[in-house]
């Protein structure tokens, strides 16, 4: 059962009851002439077939009413026990309402990234992100997984990343980017075209060791598809014969100490050379400027940086933060 049809049959559910007890009350008000708090006191009584006798009809409309409600409420509070446990069971309702107690209510998810799968890639995947700054919602199959990631500081929903409702409920809609850190190729292949339909603009990230399916994630509409392989598989063969070049590569991958490189755009209200920057207390070095389409690498003094080139600076984690600092208050 889906988390659309799980949330319709419990609210066929809430409103039946609702509406039993309605009846019930106002019934019995017009009946017997009880007050409204009586009459909603012995509907319950009633239906849940508990019956304490304290309050009991005494016209033969009331006794008809009662009647009426056991008849009628046997089957319907039944269907309603049946169905809630039925539910709990298969965990739709709770895995949905579980995931909006874990992301604190949908304000806050606001450019958020989702990262779906919870294993040794999605954890480092997910430390990085929050060394950066990043807001971090995960999305994972079981409940095992959705308390370890929860134990690891992690807002974790636990639904199918197969269906429209888990994505909705992460707030797909607001989020910036997805990363797909599952092994199941397939799978992954799926959940690139269930997101892509649901948000065209929404960055999509799939981690793939397969290279014949990396053209099929491109075609389904992912933006970057990521070999780890290939990666990790140079970085080992540069400590065999260029240790340091590894060294830094290694340390350039990790945000929380050494060296660091970051993209920022630059917004400066008009242009400025890269020699102006330096006299102006700029630490980090300028590794690349992307502009439009162009990419211009370790631009010169006289480079102009113009308003919304996106820069990638490279340095030491405080000289960014500096760097970041100078940058926003041009």
């Amino acid at each position: 059962m889906s988390m659309e049809q799980a949330i319709r049959r419990l609210w066929i559910v809430i409103l039946a009851l609702c509406g039993l007890i309605a009846f019930g009350t106002l019934a019995f008000h017009l009946a017997e002439g009880l007050n409204p708090f009586d009459s909603l006191y012995l509907t319950i009584t009633v239906l849940s077939t508990v019956g304490f006798g304290d309050i009991v009809p005494e016209t033969a409309s009331g006794r008809m009413i009662y009647m009426m409600l056991v008849l009628v409420g046997i089957g319907i509070f039944g269907y309603a026990v049946s169905s809630i446990a039925s539910l709990m069971a298969e965990r739709s309702v709770f895995k949905l309402a579980r995931g909006f107690l874990f992301l604190g209510g949908e304000e806050k998810l606001r450019d958020h990234v989702i990262v779906v799968g919870w294993n040794r890639v999605s954890k480092f995947v997910c430390d990085e992100m929050r060394a950066n700054g990043q807001k971090v919602v995960l999305i994972v199959e079981d409940d095992e997984r959705g308390r370890e990631a929860s134990r690891a500081g992690y807002d974790a929903l636990v639904g199918s990343p197969l269906e429209e409702g888990t994505f909705k409920a992460a707030r797909i809609d607001s989020a910036k980017a997805v990363v797909l850190t599952e092994d199941d190729p397939s799978k992954n292949l799926m959940t690139v075209l269930r997101v892509r339909g649901l948000s065209k603009e929404v960055k999509i990230i799939v981690v793939c060791s397969d290279d014949l399916m990396r053209s099929l994630f491109y075609r389904a509409g992912a933006d970057r598809v990521i070999n780890l392989a290939n990666v990790s598989g140079r970085i080992l063969a540069s400590f065999v014969f260029e240790p340091l070049v590894a060294e830094v590569i290694e340390d350039l991958s990790e945000a929380r100490v050494g060296l660091d490189a970051r993209q920022l755009t630059f917004r400066a209200g008009r242009s400025y050379t890269v020699g102006e920057l330096r006299s102006r207390g700029l630490k980090g070095i300028i590794f690349m400027v992307m502009r439009g389409e162009k990419k211009h690498y370790y631009p010169g003094e006289s480079f102009a940086l113009e308003p919304g080139d996106i820069i990638v600076l490279a340095g030491l984690r405080d000289h960014l933060d500096h760097d970041e600092k100078l940058l926003e208050g041009l």
